[in-house]
């Protein structure tokens, strides 16, 4: 008998075979009238009065669903590269935001001279993809003006603006989470030339908010064509920088610069684009928008960022009632297991949530966060585990109509500011099989 039985219900012994007699014969009774989707075994314990049961053969159905937009602006996290990936398909990500116009600052008309401009930018230690290879950013100016499309709060993964054909900036090399803090793009030298002029004159175009964004709309971080990772970086005024260097011919040369900060942080955000050819979802890449676990593999996905995520109903939830007249939900677990061998260069999303979801798909409510358990010695118990009780007792007396499925996704943070994935086994995966355990108290 399992032992968490024991834990989960009190167990009475004392008392002959006689006692338990009457009680089996009302589950047999019971199991003859027995609907489809639910099955009934493990008795826990019993008396004259209550059987404690445990079920864990309550039918899940699952599918992968293609969403149309994810937002992921005012994260304060800007994300670029390409990653190629044989599960999910080839992602490749950009990021767009403004700049600001800089502080006052008084530049002597003679004795001054350019000598550079970067765009600074702070790793924010998230890397996805081969952290050995080179990575190649590049900067583009933007032509279009970033803003929010009319009665929306939010740009998404797949808002875009016009940019310049020729990048005005460039960064190669390798870059190493945690060590490399800061990346440096070294920018164009005749961008850098007219922004010194302008400033050291005041110019009208540069001393005023308006007039500075007319004339220069913003930038673009986009991988380069050699590039073969994501990074993260931190996106707000004091760690996304273009700084321009000049120097003032004095007794001592002295080396001064302007920055020109990001700004408008609700409308910095990613855009993601994927293609998925040769991979079970590439059917995502024309009309098609669920693909059930049947037809790949009995696996379901999930990948926020690029608009994808798993379904999960459980859709004889109204026919616990024929488990007898008097009946009561104690406990219901929902365990799900990563596939093996999906995560072996990629982390497992340290927190994923279950949400409700319409018939439509549009999410409705949180519910509930999974626990993840790391199997480190034999690396095949590795699961997250939810408390659906709740959810269950709700669903069982709902009318079709404001009837919920379950959304599974990793946290609306992460599943917004980075590449994490998710392959879970449905109910027929013999190797990582999702079950539902159902504990309930039948009345006699």
């Amino acid at each position: 008998m399992n032992n968490t039985m024991y834990h989960l219900f009190f167990r009475r012994v004392n008392g002959s075979i006689r006692r338990y007699l009457p009680a089996l014969l009302l589950v047999a009774a019971i199991s003859s009238c027995q609907k489809s989707g639910f099955t009934y075994n493990n008795i826990v314990d019993n008396n004259q009065n209550t059987d404690n049961v445990l079920s864990d053969t309550l039918s899940i159905q699952m599918k992968t669903i293609r969403q149309d937009s994810m937002p992921t602006s005012g994260s304060e996290v800007m994300l670029a590269g390409k990653r190629v990936d044989p599960l999910f398909g080839t992602s490749t990500v950009q990021s767009f935001f403004q700049i600001a116009q800089p502080t006052s600052v008084d530049i002597p008309l003679n004795g001054s001279k350019y000598d550079s401009m970067v765009l600074i930018m702070h790793q924010n230690g998230y890397v996805s993809g081969d952290t050995t290879q080179e990575q190649e950013l590049q900067v583009y100016r933007v032509t279009s003006t970033i803003q929010t499309a009319t009665n929306f709060y939010y740009l998404y993964n797949s808002s875009n603006f016009s940019t310049e054909s020729t990048p005005i900036g460039n960064f190669k090399g390798v870059i190493r989470p945690g060590i490399d803090k800061i990346i440096t793009a070294h920018m164009s030298d005749q961008l850098g030339n007219q922004l010194f002029t302008m400033v050291r004159d005041k110019s009208g175009d540069v001393t005023t908010s308006p007039t500075w964004l007319a004339f220069f709309k913003g930038l673009n971080v986009r991988g380069g064509p050699n590039s073969k990772t994501v990074n993260g970086f931190t996106a707000n005024d004091t760690s996304l920088v273009m700084r321009l260097y000049y120097h003032i011919n004095e007794q001592i040369t002295t080396v001064r610069y302007v920055d020109f900060k990001m700004q408008a942080s609700n409308l910095q955000f990613n855009q993601v684009k994927t293609v998925r050819t040769g991979t079970l979802l590439a059917p995502f890449d024309g009309t098609v928008k669920t693909i059930p676990t049947a037809s790949t593999g009995n696996q379901g996905f999930c990948q926020p960022i690029t608009g994808i995520a798993t379904r999960i109903d459980i859709p004889y939830i109204k026919n616990l009632v024929y488990l007898g007249q008097f009946f009561k939900i104690m406990k219901v677990y929902m365990t799900l297991k990563p596939v093996v061998g999906t995560y072996v260069n990629d982390r497992l999303p340290p927190r994923v949530a279950l949400c409700e979801l319409d018939q439509n798909n549009n999410v409705t409510d949180t519910l509930t966060y999974g626990q993840l358990t790391i199997d480190n010695q034999f690396n095949v118990n590795t699961n997250y585990t939810f408390d659906i009780t709740n959810y269950v007792i709700k669903q069982q007396t709902v009318s079709d109509f404001y009837s919920r499925g379950l959304l599974l996704t990793p946290s609306a943070t992460d599943g917004r500011t980075t590449l994490d994935r998710l392959v879970i086994g449905d109910q027929q995966n013999i190797q990582n099989r999702a079950k539902i355990q159902l504990y309930y108290l039948l009345y006699k």
